[in-house]
């Protein structure tokens, strides 16, 4: 996959004059060669050469940059975006015809399996019904699943027809629900029924009771607009007003492919794929938008950094609502070409028999699942080369040194990484491992991932009024001052992951990002 993913690099240059005047845009491989005028005049063969050059001299990491170079006696500036030509939608189908035979998906739950093969049927199965069902490019997908098969099989469809994911926290009721389906413009909203003893019909019931009485295809609610198609998972409990995911499987390998693929064709890397929400800080879960390319050049980081191989099981606790579960777990096992383990409603007392069953040689999950499982382990003394566990992940709080000592003394795991990173940085900005306990322990000190850059800043600052040209609130926050070595503030991030917006929120956007892309942390 990653000789597949270099091939796809591609460097598109924005050429404007020394008095601002734009000369078109113009794409090439990573290797210098030229591929195609994307707007504006043609390029002299001289001038050609001269790009190409410049692009052999980028670094193989996405980003965005601005260069000037001197041509011709003219000052000409370059506006540069590097990027991975390539969909979310394109993975399972790559795999599948790379390594079709080997398991994809574990969902030890409910006792499912899918091969790559097998994966890239059922999500294009379920892509061609849903495009049957009115679900256009760009429209807003919602799924509240917990870790369970169909939620992989759910995400890959939606990713193949363009539409954009909307994860949900499962643990949203209420109000709160409806609010966020209703800010996110959602249009289809995709169940699994009775997960963590929730029942989410019920909640949409209580919010729009018109709901009950209609039919699939046919439904309008006054407190979600946009709504138009309701799906639920569980074949024994069908409701009046949705469709049966089993059902849309069945009818879609017996539906229109010439329709899907021409959909598949017309999803652009830099399209937008997500929203994930968070709640930064505090208040209200905000959408942080990313887009293909920015998640495909993030799952490839975290298959470096993990070392990830198609030899891997790979077990995740994390949601897949959550950034960590979705792209740096979910989504960095498919790339990698690995095994996929979970198990939706599993405590941690019947973790370690999982760990053990399924053979698993990466775990990912935070400190307080690692202290209760070193717990239960060291009742018996057992468990010691009874699970190849060769690296442990760790993300979202400090983790104690001690859990890693434990780790290597009762399983024998040698290599932890602990990641530090946040849902609107895409979500990686750094990672460190065991080779040192105290920089394991502090993961904001830890190496920074290629094409993250970060600066510590004065923290609060003045505000100053918008230009008029700004779009956006009135008046948003001054870039704040950068402090020097020894000196406290907040960490601020650039980088290609850097989101896109909070979807549909701009007061919140000005407050996180400055006018030249840079993640406000907090």
């Amino acid at each position: 996959m990653k000789q597949e993913i270099d091939a796809r690099r591609r460097v598109r240059i924005s050429l404007f004059s020394g008095q601002g005047s734009p000369a078109g845009t113009y794409l090439f491989d990573a290797q210098g060669n030229f591929l195609e005028v994307k707007a504006g005049r043609p390029l002299a063969e001289k001038e050609i050469i001269l790009l190409a050059g410049e692009v052999r001299k980028m670094p193989r990491i996405s980003g965005r940059e601005k260069r000037e170079l001197l041509w011709e006696g003219e000052r000409i500036s370059l506006s540069i975006l590097r990027y991975i030509h390539m969909t979310l939608g394109e993975l399972p189908d790559i795999q599948a015809a790379c390594i079709p035979d080997r398991e994809a998906v574990a969902d030890c739950g409910q006792n499912r399996r899918l091969t790559y093969r097998q994966l890239k049927e059922e999500s294009d199965a379920l892509a061609v019904s849903l495009i049957r069902l009115g679900i256009e490019k760009g429209d807003k997908a919602a799924v509240i699943m917990d870790n369970c098969w169909q939620n992989i099989v759910t995400k890959a469809a939606i990713e193949k027809i363009g539409a954009v994911i909307v994860n949900l926290n499962i643990h949203e009721k209420g109000e709160m629900l409806t609010a966020l389906l209703r800010d996110a413009d959602v249009k289809a909203v995709l169940i699994r029924q009775g997960i963590k003893a929730r029942e989410h019909m019920e909640i949409l019931y209580a919010m729009c009771p018109e709901l009950r009485d209609q039919e699939p295809g046919k439904v309008r609610c006054g407190k979600l607009p946009a709504l138009r198609t309701i799906v639920v998972t569980d074949p024994e409990r069908p409701e009046k007003c949705a469709w049966q995911f089993g059902r849309l499987l069945e009818e879609g390998r017996r539906g229109d492919r010439d329709a899907l693929e021409k959909r598949k064709r017309a999803v652009d890397p830099l399209d937008p794929v997500t929203i994930i929400h968070t709640s930064g800080s505090s208040g209200k879960p905000k959408g942080a938008l990313l887009t293909n390319a920015q998640l495909v050049e993030s799952a490839l980081s975290h298959v470096a950094y993990m070392r990830l191989t198609q030899e891997d099981r790979f077990y995740m606790t994390s949601p897949m609502f959550h950034a960590l579960g979705c792209i740096g777990s979910a989504l960095a096992s498919m790339t990698a070409g690995s095994a996929l383990v979970f198990h939706g409603t599993a405590r941690c007392d019947s973790l370690l028999p999982i760990l053990k069953a399924e053979q698993c040689t990466v775990l990912s999950s935070v400190p307080t699942v690692y202290l209760r499982i070193l717990e239960l382990a060291g009742r018996d003394g057992s468990w010691k080369g009874q699970i190849p566990l060769r690296l442990c992940i760790t993300a979202g709080a400090p983790c104690p040194v001690k859990v890693f000592e434990g780790l290597r003394k009762v399983f024998g795991v040698e290599e932890v990484l602990t990641m530090y990173g946040m849902t609107e940085a895409g979500p990686g900005i750094s990672s460190t491992s065991i080779t040192s306990l105290d920089q394991a322990e502090h993961p904001g000190g830890s190496e920074l991932w290629p094409g993250v850059n970060v600066q510590i800043r004065a923290l609060g600052g003045p505000e100053r009024a918008a230009d008029s040209s700004e779009s956006g609130p009135e008046r948003v926050k001054a870039e704040q001052r950068v402090l020097e070595p020894g000196e406290i503030g907040e960490i601020c991030v650039e980088s290609f992951g850097v989101m896109q917006c909070y979807y549909k929120n701009p007061q919140e956007t000005a407050k996180a990002l400055d006018r030249n892309g840079w993640l406000r942390t907090g």
